[in-house]
Parts: C-alpha cells; structure tokens; sequence
C-alpha cells in the first residue's frame, strides 16, 4: 500500500470537493473532446450518432432497447473512437479515418431499428432523424440524430398448445409450468425462440432424438380464441377479437404453439441407445489411418484404445448413454461433461450412427483426445485480503506460485497438485514478512465413500478432494507461526445454478512463537493473549453457492460454515488443550447489471464467530486469529491498510504502544460494497477502465473482555451506526484479458473512531489523506 503526499496542507471538506469536483470536471472534458484524424477534406463525414428514446420506457429497459438500437445502425454510422495521447491535449478521444455521410445508411438503419422493435413486441414504433453538418475548417462534421417513439409493447395474454402428435401434447401440458411465455410478460420474437428450445429440449429427453424447431409454428392472433377454449361458438370469438381490437391502450397477444407440416416422419421416431463404444486415447492419426487397437468391454460398453492409459471401470463409471435406453440429450451431455470436465481430455467428440433393428437405434463414438500429462505452472500475485496472515498492507506484498500438476494419476483421471509457494511483504524496514509453503491436493472425479450416494450419476462434476500442507510465516518483531493442515471434502454441483462443499473432516494446526515486544503488547491488549495462541482445530465445513441472472445482471450468492471442536470437544484431554471450539458462519451475496459500456457492482458481506471451548483453565471468548475477520486492503475497505480497521469505534488500537499498526482481527464483520465501473478507452493497444466506489463495514469483537480500555470494540445493534467505518474514492484499471491491474485511490469519508466529532464524518480530510491500494483482478 502506498500513499502519495500531494499537499501539506490540511484542506476542509468543501475545499476536497472543490478540488475533486475540478478534476472530475476536467475528465468530462477530456472524455467530451473528440479529433478527427485522416478525414477526407472538404467532404461530409460522420462525427456524431445519437440516438433518444421517448415514451414510457424507463431505466434498465430503455438503456438496454438503446444499446439494441445502437448495434442495428449501419457501420457507416457507427462512430468508434479511442483514447490518445499528443499535443498540446495530452488526452483526448480520437475518431480516425471517420466514414463519409450518406443518407441512404440512414434510411437502412431506420429498417433495421424497426426491424428490432417489432421483433421485441413494441406496437406501432416510429422513428425520425435530423443530421446537421458543421463546418470547421475544411471538416465538415455530421451529426445524425434519431428520436425514437417505440409505442406500446404487446403483452402476453393466452398461451396455448394444439400439437396434433398426442405424445407431444401430453408431453407439452405436463411440462407446462416451465414455460417461458407467461400471460402479462412483454412480447418478443426471442422469447418465443427459447420457448420452441425448452419443448425441444423436452422432447429429446423423450427420445426423439431427430425432432428440430422448424418441426413447430407458433400462430399469433388469428382465431387462437378457439384453439385456447373450444367450447366457445363463433360470436363468442367474434366477441373476443373485437375485444382485442380496443386494446390498443394496452395491447396483448395470444400465442399457440403448432405443429408444422410433417416432411420427415423419422422426426417422430423414439430411438434408443444401440451400441457405445469408447476411444479414451484418440490420435489425429486415428481419423486418418485405420491404426490396430485392442479391443475389450465392460458391462456392455465397447473400448478400443492403443495403450492402458486408463483403467476401464473408471471410463465406464462415466459413460451415462446405456445401451438400450432410451436416446435423452441429458444423458449425452452428462457424458461429454464428465470427460471434459476431468481435465485428463483436450478434446471430447460424441457422434451418433443412426441404423435400424426391431426400433430406430443410435450407436455411439466417444472419441477422447487426451491431453498433457503433466504441466508446471509459474505465477505471481501481488498481497491479497484473503484468510491468511501474510500481509498487513504497510507497502506491498508478492508472492510466487510453483505447481507441478498431474491430470491423470492412477490412471482414472484423478488430478494431482504439488504447490510451493513463497512470499514477501515490504515494508519500513524493508522485508516486514516472509512466508513459505507446500502444499499437496488430490481430485478424485468422484465420491468415495464407505457407502453408496443415492442419484450419484446426477450429479455434475461430483469429487472428492483431500489436501495437505504446512506453511511458516515470520512477521519481523511480532512473532512466527508454523501451521499444518489437512483436510477431506466432497464438491458437487446439483444444477447449473446451485453447488456444494462438504469438509467433514478437516484438521488444522498452529503453533505461534511470540516476540517480547507482542508479549508486551499482549498484556495491554487482552484479547491478544487469547487469539494469539497455538490452536488446533478438528472440525467440518458447509458451503453452498447459488448463481443466477440473465447476459445483462448476475447475481452469486454464497454461504458458508465452518465448526471446530463439536465433536471431539468432549474429550477433555484435548478440551483443555489446543483444541479451539467455535462455530463460524458466513454469507456473501454479488450482483452486477451490465451496461454497454459500464457496470454496477453491488456487495454485501456478514459473518459471525462464536467460541465456547477452553484454553487451559481460561475460557476462550474470540476466535483464533487465523480464524478472525478483518478489514482493510485493495479488497475490502480500500481506505484503510489490511487488518489497520476496528474494532468497532475503539480508539485503543490507534494509540497503545505509539500507534504500533499490530494486526486487528474480530469475531463480527460486516461490510457493503458499491462500484460504478466503467470504460475509458484503448491506449496503445491496452484496454483502460475506471471506477468510483463506497465501501462501508467494520469488524467488532463480542466482549471488551470486561476492560474498559477496549470500550467500543463490541458489536452493539443500537451503536451500528455509529461504527461503521465509510471509505470512498476512484480507480484506474488496466485490462489485459487475461488478468486486471488495479490502483485504488481512497478517501476515509467516516470513521467511526473519531465518532465523537461529526459521527466521524470527513475527520481531518485532506487531498494527501488518501490511501493507495494496488490489486490484481476486481475487488469482487
């Protein structure tokens, strides 16, 4: 973590908002300026398209129908510029070799804006355009502006199905509930689309494995009243449509799902699984040459293979397409997912042969590429707000990863990890932490258990992962931490929504040497001596992920728990010893809506520790350290170095010991996080972005460990307000596609520990108070 000092003066908070109000200024402008470069002379060329949305399209809906509209403009319209550097304006946004103006691009964008309205429902749109030539110099800059009146959007209001194949109704009515077209939802061609795919993707889960969309209609406000009820008489329907005709207030729309006319009878044929033969160690040759093979089988399933590369019941346990059953695309994919997902295969290729017996049959190729065995991977990372104790945020923090990665030990696919790393943070006296590791972690592509998992086949991408490994961490003039830990879980995803982690066994070791300046900090810090201290931990952990959203918002909610001590806690033994109890709970929820050329970022964070063991004959009241909560850093609460924030509102930790910065950790947290992301622009090939963000959150202890000292530091409802900590400020980021550099820039807007002056608010604010923070990667 860096910090710059601008001025030396200390400024009021007006004065900060004058100033940050001239920059921002100054960044519109430049954002605002744009040059043409290369333009023919004396000749119109596009300088400017706007388009304006009228009518009752608000928010979220309008931005998204004007960046649809955007894409349906003729590329002669489109204008595209980038961010430049040069003289004497060090910034600006340069158009090059901009389009001649021709009308005719106007009038075929009008078509295809229409085009794009109609097929999203909106009744009746118009569109008008204006363009303007200014002239300067020998440019002669066009402006075109459209102004668009979309009108009503068409709603759903009967939804039915007349499929004259009675296996295809049935099928259609039973699955019914999971219809995409629901009465009162706006109208569009695309949803109508993802409605035939959802009955598609029901029939081929019945066996109709050659049935396509163009085997359906889908008829819209003809004598649809009939089709829907029919027990109605022709007035009734006469009635109806007449009815719909004065609708034009708030138009609707009545859908029938069809069939079309038959072309193909073998599209309503069932066709079942006939023979499956498996190729795990495909060649490019082998597409080309008729190599020899050997030739084996297993419960039915055919191999053929050139080498024993994998043990047979292993790529049997993950073939799913049985013969003799019924053909079900479900099962297809789950095939190609088990053998893709394993990471053992570069390449998955499933084929089907169509030929006849007493029923229609499909034989089955599964062509396996494999890929690289083995792979080495190097990398770096700069210091990270995550669970462990490395960083404390003075400087800077990096680190090297060294992993050696096996994908197909035991010759089932099983992937094997063997990770060195090393670190440093620098700091005043230039190295402040060093810390070293090893660790060891095996995948198993399925359960293993003593007993047999119900719906196991299911489930996607089941495994079982067992880790190992030892770290050593040495924080100059504090201590040094030897730990060791190893752990069995099981990782499953039940949908394409909704995943799993279950630990139930997982055990971790700490032993902490203490330097005589933490001894004399540990007797003014009473909770020091308590988190501070070796601890072991035999315990189990839940987490549980839910994902959701469409292409523009996302939504990951996450939620975790994690219990040390509840079961083996009674044995006294080790009760009075190391054994740290507590039970640990966490939820994490992230939300972004895409804009075109900007994003918001929304999260919220909470959790909450409870220990209840014993150290010794001493009750423990906090977590242990390598446990706790704590804030700070370029990826939480960006205004304060890592682990320098809390607890709570309590001045003691600013000033024990001559502000000596030691780490600060909590059995409370909470913490809210917005981010207005957006583009800046293309600089010499690099993708330049920015954001203005709010971080708002604190951490707090249970107790003050009845010391008056530590007044503050306990989490009370009625005081929240009071100590919350709110830190604001801007980013720049520089996008590389495959990784993100980030510098955040942050200003201490509240905090709670002056609360007693203005809540806290802009205490001593100054331009050179601010708190750089260097990431990799978004905050979240």
């Amino acid at each position: 973590v860096y910090s710059f000092m601008l001025f030396p003066r200390q400024v009021s908070f007006f004065n900060f908002f004058r100033y940050a109000s001239a920059i921002v200024l100054v960044l519109l402008i430049v954002a605002s300026c744009t040059l043409p470069k290369k333009y023919q002379k004396n000749k119109p060329f596009v300088y400017k398209t706007e388009i304006n949305i009228n009518g009752d399209v608000k928010g979220s809906e309008k931005i998204a129908l004007k960046s649809g509209l955007e894409n349906q403009l003729a590329d002669s319209l489109k204008v595209r510029t980038i961010v430049a550097l040069g003289f004497p304006r060090l910034l600006y946004n340069k158009l090059e070799r901009p389009p001649l103006f021709d009308s005719a691009n106007v009038s075929r964008s009008k078509t295809f804006m229409t085009a794009l309205l109609n097929s999203q429902g909106y009744f009746g749109p118009s569109i008008t355009d204006t363009f303007f030539i200014d002239t300067i110099r020998d440019q002669q800059r066009v402006r075109v502006e459209f102004t668009v009146n979309p009108g009503k959007q068409l709603r759903f209001d009967s939804i039915g199905y007349d499929l004259s194949n009675p296996e295809f109704q049935k099928l259609a009515v039973e699955y019914q509930s999971g219809s995409l077209l629901k009465k009162g939802n706006p109208y569009s061609i695309g949803i109508l689309s993802s409605e035939l795919d959802r009955l598609l993707l029901i029939y081929r889960n019945h066996g109709y494995y050659k049935i396509v969309k163009e085997d359906f209609i889908i008829e819209r406000d003809t004598v649809l009243a009939a089709l829907i009820d029919p027990s109605l008489d022709p007035f009734e329907q006469f009635q109806l449509l007449e009815e719909l005709k004065k609708k034009r207030e708030n138009p609707t729309i009545n859908v029938v799902v069809k069939q079309a006319r038959l072309k193909d009878t073998t599209h309503h044929d069932k066709y079942y699984i006939g023979n499956v033969t498996v190729y795990p160690d495909m060649t490019a040759d082998d597409e080309f040459a008729d190599v020899e093979r050997i030739r084996d089988s297993l419960n039915g399933i055919y191999f053929s293979y050139h080498s024993k590369k994998f043990k047979l019941p292993y790529l049997n346990r993950n073939v799913t397409l049985r013969p003799g059953s019924l053909y079900k695309i479900n099962d297809y994919y789950s095939t190609l997912n088990n053998f893709n997902q394993s990471g053992a295969w570069g390449q998955v290729d499933i084929p089907f042969f169509e030929r006849r017996d007493s029923v229609p049959l499909l034989d089955a190729a599964i062509r396996l590429y494999p890929a690289k065995k083995k792979s080495l991977n190097i990398d770096f990372e700069s210091s990270r707000n995550a669970g462990d104790y490395l960083t404390t945020g003075q400087l800077f923090g990096i680190a090297t990863n060294f992993g050696l990665t096996n994908k197909n030990a035991f010759r089932e696919a099983v992937r094997s990890t063997t990770n060195l790393r090393f670190g440093i943070e620098l700091g005043k006296n230039l190295i402040q932490t060093l810390q070293g590791g090893i660790s060891q972690s095996i995948y198993f592509p399925r359960f293993l258990t003593p007993f047999r998992i119900k719906n196991e086949n299911k489930l996607i991408s089941p495994r079982t992962a067992i880790n190992i490994g030892a770290t050593y961490t040495d924080r100059k003039d504090f201590f040094n931490v030897r730990s060791a830990n190893a752990s069995w879980g099981y990782d499953w995803i039940a949908n394409k929504r909704h995943s799993w982690r279950y630990v139930p066994f997982n055990i971790e070791y700490t032993d902490i040497k203490k330097s005589p300046l933490f001894l004399d900090l540990e007797r003014e810090i009473p909770s020091l001596a308590i988190a501070f201290n070796n601890g072991l931990i035999i315990g189990q952990v839940l987490g549980y992920t839910y994902a959701h959203g469409s292409t523009t918002r996302r939504g990951l909610f996450k939620a975790q728990v994690e219990e040390s001590g509840a079961i083996v806690g009674f044995i006294d033994r080790l009760e009075r010893g190391d054994l740290r109890r507590f039970v640990k709970a966490d939820i994490e929820y992230k939300y972004l809506v895409d804009q075109p050329k900007s994003t918001w970022a929304f999260r919220f964070f909470g959790g909450y520790g409870y220990a209840y063991g014993n150290t010794g004959n001493q009750r423990e009241e906090s977590l242990p350290f390598f446990k706790a909560y704590f804030g700070g850093g370029p990826y939480s609460m960006r205004a304060w170095q890592v682990r320098q924030l809390g607890l709570g509102s309590s001045s003691f930790y600013d000033t024990v010991n001559a502000g000596v910065g030691i780490d600060r950790f909590g059995d409370i947290k909470l913490e809210s996080n917005i981010e207005y992301r957006f583009d800046l622009g293309t600089l010499f090939g690099f993708k330049f972005k920015s954001a203005f963000f709010v971080d708002m959150g604190n951490i707090w202890s249970r107790t003050t460990f009845s010391s008056p000292l530590l007044e503050g530091s306990k989490f009370e409802l009625n005081k929240l307000y009071r100590d919350l900590a709110i830190g604001g400020g801007t980013s720049l980021r520089v996008d590389f596609d495959f990784f993100l550099i980030r510098l955040d820039w942050a200003y201490k807007l509240k905090d709670p520990t002056f609360y007693q002056v203005d809540n806290g608010w802009f205490h001593k604010l100054k331009i050179n108070s601010g708190q750089l923070q260097f990431g990799i990667g978004y905050p979240f």
